[in-house]
């Protein structure tokens, strides 16, 4: 075998010298095990990417020289995985991977995802990496931007305690910063080995979590605002679960069963409340402290987006998923009015109703955007669409959709089982859909501008200019102070 852990690197050659081709062999029990989390997310890994665990995913009594070998004179080692006859997985090949950054002599995250991009001839999105916690945290130190791998297993270290203390649950934050969410646990040798798997690659919400520390819950969800309010509220309370290892306990709620949630139940617990109030952004401070509150339960709107949560889009537009037959109704509509997306759909939110008759303390925010706004948007927008066409939800439609007689416009007119829904969900979800949308001063139409494709181009009244400019709804930390401003 060639020297390939000192001077210049070419990934090329190691692959050509150091690829080992075995027959398709079954996994070992213990890499079986924690692979299972991910086959029930259905993500199995394309590949694996093992450091300092050969046990783990070579037996002793099955182990051939030269995968002994590979033992010895590197640590980590690249098994590709194939879908055996039983619908498993299984190993047939090994690829030595020796170090890479400071001068061939350390292994480095970013050096570990390149060098797998380059051996496998794709991108790393459906690649995992196990490895020891401690190995991992101090990897992470020098991390950049990317984590690089779609699947983490961390295994117990000695270094680390026990998989309950500080050191793993700091280790999960940062891991949520990255974009991954824990899927599950599982017991090898040696202790407990903690599964996590980026938070766009989840398919199963009822799969989430690596254990818990703790509780949170939020027993003002159905009092504290409508429904849209109702949604920020449960996105906060369940990804600050996700980022600090509780467990997230709720009341009763219509999500529950729009979204199919089954989360536990908070009316006996009687956690301390901890309350924050409307319009102030203070709540943010929770997700910046490094000993998050724990066993508390949280009050308040938590109406602006953390930085950390910006890798999660896709899992929350995930989890405020309608059932498959109301999705299909609609997306069916979407499908029939746009002729197959040949046609541009364009949709306004126009509030009046509450927003006439506000208190003085809040009037602030809640000011009502003009008609004209909205008509001078659309009329230098729309000669510049493909065939386009108005959706208009608004509260008061008998009054407001008179006044966008000039453009033609498309009514909610679902299947059946859509049509059951209430008015405002289909609205909603319109909204969520939509190619084009001017959204309002109201957490109604900004959620559905949140949780929309990333191809949405949507925009937000300004009343310093009078009109609409262009928004990213998915990076705003600061929504409502613009209206206080105005």
């Amino acid at each position: 075998m060639t020297d390939l852990c000192a001077g210049d690197y070419d990934p090329g050659a190691a692959a050509r010298s150091r690829d080992i081709v075995t027959p398709v062999r079954k996994l070992a029990p213990d890499l079986e095990a924690v692979l299972r989390p991910f086959l029930e997310q259905s993500a199995p890994p394309r590949s694996i990417l093992a450091i300092g665990c050969h046990t783990l995913w070579a037996e002793n009594d099955e182990r051939s020289e030269v995968e002994a070998r590979i033992a010895i004179r590197n640590d980590a080692v690249l098994l590709r995985l194939v879908a055996d006859k039983d619908a498993g997985l299984a190993i047939v090949r090994h690829t030595p991977i020796p170090p890479f950054g400071d001068g061939g002599r350390i292994h480095t995250l970013d050096g570990l995802a390149r060098q797998v991009r380059e051996f496998s001839n794709g991108p790393s999105g459906d690649h995992l990496i196990l490895l020891p916690s401690s190995v991992l945290e101090q990897m992470m130190v020098s991390l950049g931007d990317d984590f690089g791998f779609q699947a983490v297993v961390a295994l117990p270290s000695q270094e680390s305690g026990q998989p309950g203390d500080r050191n793993a649950w700091k280790l999960q934050r940062t891991l949520f910063d990255y974009g991954l969410v824990g899927i599950g646990s599982v017991e090898v040798a040696g202790g407990e080995a903690r599964c996590f798997l980026a938070s766009d690659a989840v398919r199963s919400l009822h799969r989430l979590g690596v254990g818990s520390r703790g509780q949170v819950s939020i027993s003002s969800l159905e009092r504290n605002g409508d429904f849209a309010n109702q949604l920020f509220q449960y996105a906060f309370v369940r990804l600050y679960a996700l980022r600090h290892g509780v467990t997230a306990a709720v009341p009763v709620w219509r999500g529950k069963y729009l979204f199919d949630l089954d989360d536990p139940p908070c009316a006996d617990l009687n956690l301390p409340q901890l309350r924050f109030r409307a319009f102030i952004d203070d709540d943010r401070v929770l997700w910046d402290r490094d000993e998050p509150p724990i066993d508390i339960d949280l009050s308040g709107y938590f109406q602006e987006i953390p930085k950390c949560w910006q890798r999660h889009r896709s899992l929350l537009r995930r989890l405020f998923q309608l059932h498959v037959a109301h999705q299909s109704a609609i997306d069916a509509w979407y499908s029939d009015v746009t002729r197959g997306g040949r046609r541009t759909l364009v949709a306004v939110h126009v509030r009046r109703g509450d927003y006439r008759s506000q208190p003085p303390d809040v009037a602030q925010w809640f000011r009502l955007i003009p008609e004209d706004w909205y008509l001078a948007w659309l009329r230098a927008i729309w000669p510049t669409l493909r065939d386009p066409l108005l959706f208009v939800a608004t509260d008061e439609p008998d009054m407001i959709r008179p006044v966008f007689k000039e453009f033609e416009t498309v009514l909610a007119t679902f299947g059946a089982s859509a049509r059951l829904l209430p008015t405002y969900i289909r609205d909603f979800e319109i909204l969520r859909r939509a190619d084009y949308l001017a959204i309002c001063n109201s957490s109604f139409s900004r959620m559905p501008a949140i949780l929309a494709h990333p191809a949405q181009k949507c925009f937000l009244p300004s009343f310093q200019t009078k009109g609409f400019v262009r928004y990213e709804p998915w990076i705003d930390d600061g929504f409502w102070a613009r209206f206080a401003d105005a």
